[in-house]
């Protein structure tokens, strides 16, 4: 089994990750954590609809190689920072040139199938309800796209005020996604 945890976060020692480090601490698979935000080697979609009538993309950079992890894992997370509301932009390019998935379903073609996914999301305003919805539903969209029935969905809220030490709630809640993973 491979576990491929796609993170979007631009701190090397923030929330984001000691949640991401929490998880990995429950899995027995093989692990790959992928660092989406300081890679320069992927643009963005060009809306060119290649991808509509044809399997893949048609713009050759590093997306390519995720294109291969993302096909080659069982479960697959997105671990991110939520700003204003919404994925960030490293994240966000990435799942932008995802569309050739979708775009196989709509010619439909095989596309990927029987894989779990999941969630962390950290937010650093106080929590609040729906602070998270539309970054969810965007997520969820994804991973069905993914074929990866969605495991669970883990948020932190108010991560300005109080790391992952000071939550067991959300400990918790990551000890749960764990054991839905690996089900």
């Amino acid at each position: 089994m491979k576990t491929l945890i796609l993170m979007g976060s631009p701190r090397k020692k923030g929330h984001t990750i000691q949640l991401v480090e929490e998880l990995c601490q429950y899995l027995t698979t093989d692990i790959e954590i992928l660092s989406l935000y300081h890679r320069q080697d992927i643009k963005p979609c060009q809306d060119c609809r290649y991808c509509f009538t044809h399997k893949g993309c048609c713009v050759e950079d590093a997306m390519q190689e995720i294109y291969q992890k993302l096909e080659a894992a069982d479960q697959i997370i997105f671990a991110a920072p939520v700003y204003f509301y919404n994925l960030p932009g490293a994240m966000k390019m990435v799942l932008d040139r995802l569309q050739v998935y979708w775009a196989a379903r709509v010619r439909k073609e095989q596309t990927l199938q029987g894989k779990k996914g999941g969630m962390l999301l950290v937010g650093g305003a106080p929590e609040f309800p729906g602070q998270f919805e539309g970054t969810i539903q965007t997520v969820q969209c994804m991973l069905e796209d993914l074929g990866a029935e969605c495991a669970g969905i883990v948020t932190m809220g108010g991560s300005d005020q109080k790391g992952l030490s000071e939550r067991p709630d959300v400990k918790e809640k990551i000890q749960k996604l764990a054991q839905a993973l690996q089900k």
